[in-house]
């Protein structure tokens, strides 16, 4: 009789009941785990500043706090600046309230004299399809402010984990170590605190990669929409660099927002055009010669897996899973490379080929 340990039946049930009982719990513990994660990959980016600040003999403790109320403070300056520049925005909304009432005007008239279809009708058409959207815009925009209240709620949350993982950083390190030599044997010891070490290094390595592209698109997208003439140009720059750190996705959606506004507030084509062209050649520059400079060498994963990650955070964690399942699926990988069982699912994931072995010749000669 076959041992249910052999049977490829029982095995496979295991493996996917392994799988829901995981996707379960992250989904369902996502309050818990999501300030874990956001403060696990900031201590991860802000573990050699600590290092460089304990080398000058600053104590672990001081230095962890130093490293965190930086990192706070720039958050909270970030956040300040967009808001006073959402401010300033709402002071346009009476213009472009005229704008899109003379779109409408003028779509009605062309609609009218070519299709014969009454303004009314119309009309009553359009404000259903208007109080449709209205409710689909409130839940949007009522998620977006419970997600940032509750982002400003957990704060103070994900600092106090920050400053604490970075202490006890190295029990934790010395945990998982100690696991591998019970489970695999102190043959694997140096490996494992090799892998742990590049592991936090291809995150915090990432991580640091993102910020500097984002900063660096923050500026040239702020002094390329003042030259072009776009109000708010501050507000829109920064908002398409820190939207493009969502890979693929976000390049695109930040940009359209902000043609999408001028194509509103201008009387002519001519200047959304040339905000399209110019991000066209940002996005260009960004996955030919930025992306792949600062962060592509980093987290070396295929487009495929890249965006069934997107798209499978967005269904677990929301927002907050498109930017954190990135870099949890890089470290993976370097797990996988290191593992003589998951090399297969690292090779999957990646965007380079593992290298083959040479075959093996006859004693003839052949191959």
């Amino acid at each position: 009789m076959m041992q249910t340990g052999s049977n490829p039946i029982a095995r496979f049930n295991q493996v996917l009941l392994f799988i829901v009982l995981a996707f379960s719990i992250l989904y369902f513990a996502k309050p818990f785990l999501i300030p874990l994660a956001i403060s696990g990959l900031i201590a991860m980016l802000l573990v050699p500043v600590c290092r460089r600040l304990e080398r000058k003999k600053i104590p672990r403790g001081l230095a962890s706090t130093l490293c965190a109320f930086f990192t706070l403070v720039l958050l909270l300056g970030v956040f300040y600046l967009l808001i006073n520049q959402v401010i300033a925005l709402a002071k346009d909304m009476p213009v472009i309230d005229e704008k899109l009432n003379d779109l409408l005007n003028s779509g009605h008239a062309f609609i009218s004299e070519h299709f014969q279809l009454p303004v009314d009708k119309q009309k009553e058409y359009l404000q259903r399809q208007i109080d449709a959207f209205s409710n689909l815009t409130g839940k949007f925009v009522g998620d977006i402010f419970r997600s940032v209240l509750s982002f400003l709620v957990h704060l103070l949350i994900i600092t106090a984990y920050t400053v604490l993982l970075l202490i006890y950083r190295g029990r934790i390190k010395g945990f998982v170590l100690a696991l591998v030599v019970y489970y695999a044997g102190k043959a694997n010891l140096e490996e494992a605190r090799g892998v742990v070490d590049k592991t936090t290094d291809v995150a915090s390595a990432y991580l640091a990669g993102v910020c500097i592209v984002a900063l660096i698109f923050s500026v040239v997208n702020t002094i390329g929409l003042t030259i072009i003439g776009i109000e708010n140009a501050l507000f829109f720059g920064v908002m398409v660099a820190f939207i493009n750190i969502i890979p693929y996705i976000g390049s695109v959606a930040g940009s359209s927002i902000v043609v999408l506004y001028t194509l509103i507030t201008r009387d002519t084509l001519v200047t959304p055009i040339i905000v399209a062209v110019f991000f066209i050649v940002m996005q260009q520059i960004d996955s030919y010669i930025l992306t792949p400079k600062i962060t592509g060498s980093k987290v070396q994963l295929n487009a495929l897996f890249t965006i069934m990650t997107l798209l499978l955070g967005s269904l677990v964690w929301g927002v907050a899973g498109m930017i954190l399942f990135i870099p949890f699926l890089g470290a993976a990988k370097v797990i996988f490379d290191h593992v003589d069982s998951l090399k297969p699912y690292g090779n999957l994931i990646g965007d380079r080929d593992v290298p083959k072995k040479p075959p093996r010749k006859h004693r003839d000669g052949g191959v």
